[in-house]
């Protein structure tokens, strides 16, 4: 996932912050607020330490007001899996294995709306 991340983000000339788990999302999500910077986009992976992602992008939705797109990403193709992450504030899920091609059309169904 990374491998991908990083190579299209070179490409496309982004700005990547990296977390290793729900709790650090979120708190750079805060920490970057408060300088006035924006995330577009969240690629959230469903398992996590400490916080999984359905309760993160939940938390970044509800209590902080997020309103970027969050992408989860997931081994669990179940569809109460997915609907799970979707019910939690996500936009869209993909189904590992993560491929450019699955990233670059959830991000262009979830921009393009």
């Amino acid at each position: 996932v990374r491998r991908i991340i990083e190579s299209e983000s070179r490409f496309a000339n982004c700005y990547i912050e990296e977390a290793d788990d729900g709790l650090t999302a979120i708190d750079a999500v805060h920490s970057l607020a408060e300088k006035g910077v924006r995330f577009d986009f969240i690629l959230m992976d469903f398992i996590m330490l400490s916080l999984h992602g359905p309760d993160a992008a939940k938390i970044l939705r509800t209590n902080m007001k997020f309103e970027g797109k969050i992408v989860g990403i997931t081994g669990n193709a179940l569809p109460h899996d997915i609907a799970h992450f979707l019910d939690s504030g996500a936009n869209e899920v993909i189904i590992k294995p993560l491929t450019k091609a699955k990233l670059v059309d959830a991000l262009l169904r979830i921009f393009s709306n």
